[in-house]
């Protein structure tokens, strides 16, 4: 298992996780739009080879993530996502961790990610990596958290 820069091409194993207009949603927030093509999702979410990345098994994808720079000392876990065939086996916390570790190497001491309320595995995963909601800039609908 390891965590490696996505290329261009994963994104279409990544899409096939994403069934519907709901995943989608819950996935890369209200600004990417259902259904997914490579060209637009690659535009839509950012993506580079600097800020998203691959967690594989033994040559195949399990997960995927962004690391988005937002202010100077402060980097956004972005579009976690598992496929859905392995979730409940440990891999978005070990994603997740991963993603840290390669945040707090690039001098990063504040990390941050938005998560929907509605998505209760999802919220205890980044309570349980120490996360925190910060109230000035969530929802009723979305959590905005932080890890410093």
């Amino acid at each position: 298992m390891n965590i490696q820069k996505a290329k261009i091409t994963d994104l279409k194993t990544i899409i096939s996780w994403v069934s519907n207009e709901q995943a989608c949603k819950m996935w890369a927030g209200p600004w990417v739009r259902f259904p997914l093509r490579i060209e637009k999702l690659s535009r839509d979410i950012e993506f580079t080879d600097n800020n998203s990345y691959c967690y594989t098994n033994d040559e195949s994808i399990v997960g995927f993530g962004q690391l988005l720079t937002k202010e100077n000392d402060l980097l956004h876990l972005a579009r976690i996502i598992v496929d859905p065939m392995k979730r409940g086996k440990g891999y978005g916390t070990l994603l997740c961790v991963g993603l840290i570790q390669i945040a707090t190497q690039k001098g990063y001491q504040k990390i941050s990610l938005n998560v929907y309320r509605n998505n209760p595995r999802a919220f205890k995963l980044y309570e349980n990596l120490g996360f925190r909601g910060v109230a000035e800039k969530s929802s009723e609908e979305m959590c905005h958290m932080i890890k410093a």
